[in-house]
């Protein structure tokens, strides 16, 4: 199992426990595109969703109901 499979498993297991900067690689995997928007906000742009994923960023962590919307999302992109 490849270090990219443990986090990704590690993810969908927990996505509380996965760190910002591991979700934001995660997302990127999935070719969400990371926009930086006003003050500690983050958005991440998917072609298959009209809207927007925004992501409230301080002290380099986010909320875990976030972390769950972004598993939510790829999961649709999954099937």
């Amino acid at each position: 199992m490849t270090q990219r499979d443990k986090l990704f498993n590690n993810f969908l297991k927990n996505p509380e426990s996965v760190s910002y900067k591991e979700m934001n690689k995660i997302l990127k995997w999935y070719e969400f595109e990371k926009i930086e928007a006003k003050g500690s906000h983050v958005k991440f742009k998917h072609p298959l969703f009209r809207r927007d994923l925004i992501v409230a960023v301080h002290n380099n962590e986010c909320k875990g109901y976030m972390k769950k919307e972004a598993l939510r999302r790829i999961q649709i992109i999954l099937g």
